[in-house]
């Protein structure tokens, strides 16, 4: 019997096995998955794209059209549909822009590897296809690229305000692209080899500020801290100031976690607040005598770092000080003022201080702020204080500034620029439909179906624009298809143009 019963489970494994519909019905579902996705964002696309609100669980509301930041805020279980998100996050990474353009193309490439499929073609030979098809296309646009001086700021302004232009403050797209190539030159290093430049974000620091209006964004050479300074009774504007950074708290030391300090009478807490003011007297006389006259102090997590009586005795000896540094922003603090962090009382001298020309405390209507300027020993870094009458309006002119640094970051790793408006996606999808007639066997179809899946940018930028959007057959010459593809185009940058002229 269990011989029996042994060979009736092989049977059913074998037939288990040779069943060839699960595998295509997982397929499937993957790849309708993939492209629910990118279709909720595809009406995203273009600078005639719709905006989405999207609600969080805790109420609150984001209005944008950043591929990136809507996908992030989607709640996406399946696992292939998880994979567009990760595309749009690495894009996002990368380049910085085009997060939802690459969606949508790999929703249109999943829709034609679906199309092969059911034609009975293996998913290996279309995965072959697909890669040859992107060589050409690599050509392609390699070819249409023209190259740009990193010294013209003409080109550097276009590319980032073609980045704006799709966002949801385009209108200030005058006022903030200007901004975001000052800022990325003032922060990019030339590469050795002569051809391109270094840029690194993160010496490009974004503040947000709620209050006035998009227009009262600034760029600021120098240093802004978003806190109101400590004092009392002390100075708010210093010329000629010697900046310490230091990472000790200016309070009484705590005990263990496990020890107690019990005081049983009056004489003993006496002596215990003596100890205290002449502990923090001894710190506040080496600042003193170093010549600080302002004072940054980073955020401690284990007692307060800065307590009452230090701040009255910082008051006497006129000392700006600046709590609460996070310790993500000491890095950014060090290379903009070009000094050291002090961790101990012994090695703040003199010497580990740094000159600045002006640090005052700026009071508006959203709040104070501290900003240095004139910071001679600095690096190579920028702050950008993002205005906006709401904190929906300050998030998204954040995320639109970062997509136009990140814009004119890739121009300047790379100089070179391409044409907008799907130009390049419809010359590849024709280049690649003259291949398409000469590939042998299967890559013919691969090549077609990779040309048609190109050809969604162009198309949605027409729908999204309200123009008519032309269907035509596979007979139909490459020429063309690309004259009709080059006409909407086209028309929808003259559209884009008067709109502009209108605004």
């Amino acid at each position: 019997m269990a011989l029996k019963a042994g060979g009736d489970s092989a049977k059913v494994n074998s037939a288990v096995y040779k069943d060839k519909s699960k595998p295509t019905d997982i397929r499937l579902s993957n790849i309708n998955a993939a492209k629910a996705v990118s279709d909720a964002i595809r009406t995203s696309l273009g600078p005639r794209g719709m905006d989405k609100m999207i609600q969080a669980a805790n109420g609150e509301v984001t209005i944008t059209n950043d591929g990136a930041t809507i996908l992030k805020q989607m709640s996406v279980i399946h696992p292939a549909a998880k994979m567009l998100v990760e595309l749009s996050r690495a894009q996002d990474i990368e380049a910085g822009d085009g997060t939802t353009s690459v969606v949508v193309i790999a929703g249109a490439l999943l829709d034609a590897a679906e199309k092969l499929l059911q034609k009975g073609i293996h998913p290996t030979v279309i995965s072959d296809g697909f890669q040859k098809a992107l060589q050409l296309s690599l050509q392609v646009v390699e070819g249409m690229s023209t190259p740009v001086d990193l010294s013209n700021e003409d080109a550097l302004l276009k590319a980032a305000a073609t980045s704006l232009n799709s966002k949801v403050v385009s209108q200030h797209s005058t006022i903030l692209a200007p901004i975001a190539v000052q800022a990325i030159c003032a922060v990019m290093e030339p590469n050795a080899n002569g051809v391109g430049a270094r840029v690194d974000l993160r010496d490009v620091k974004v503040i947000e500020r709620i209050g006035g209006t998009v227009e009262d964004t600034e760029l600021i050479q120098g240093l802004v801290i978003p806190h109101r300074a400590a004092n009392v009774n002390g100075p708010h504007r210093i010329e000629k100031a010697k900046v310490g950074l230091i990472q000790f708290c200016i309070s009484p030391p705590k005990t263990d976690m496990d020890h107690n300090v019990i005081v049983s009478d009056y004489a003993a807490m006496d002596r215990v607040l003596k100890e205290e003011r002449q502990y923090i007297l001894n710190i506040v006389k080496q600042i003193k005598k170093a010549g600080c006259n302002v004072l940054l102090v980073q955020k401690s997590i284990l007692r307060d770092a800065l307590s009452d009586l230090a701040v009255h005795f910082l008051d006497k000896i006129k000392t700006m000080v600046i709590k609460d540094i996070e310790r993500e922003d000491i890095e950014f603090v060090c290379k903009t003022l070009g000094c050291r962090p002090i961790a101990s009382l012994d090695h703040f001298t003199a010497e580990n201080l740094v000159n600045v020309d002006l640090v005052e405390e700026i009071n508006e209507p959203g709040g104070k702020y501290i900003k240095m300027t004139g910071c001679a020993q600095g690096g190579r870094t920028v702050c950008v204080s993002v205005r906006g009458s709401s904190g929906a309006v300050v998030a998204e002119a954040a995320r639109s500034l970062h997509d136009a640094l990140c814009a004119v970051r890739c121009v300047a790793r790379r100089p070179a620029l391409l044409p907008g408006g799907g130009a390049p996606e419809a010359a590849a999808a024709a280049a690649l439909a003259r291949a398409a007639i000469a590939a042998p066997g299967a890559h013919h179809y691969c090549l077609r179906a990779y040309a048609d899946a190109l050809e969604v940018v162009p198309s949605t930028l027409a729908e999204n624009a309200g123009e008519c959007c032309v269907l035509y057959d596979a007979d139909v010459p490459a020429a063309f298809v690309l004259h009709i593809l080059n006409c909407l185009v086209l028309n929808y940058l003259r559209s884009v143009a008067q709109t502009s002229i209108k605004v």
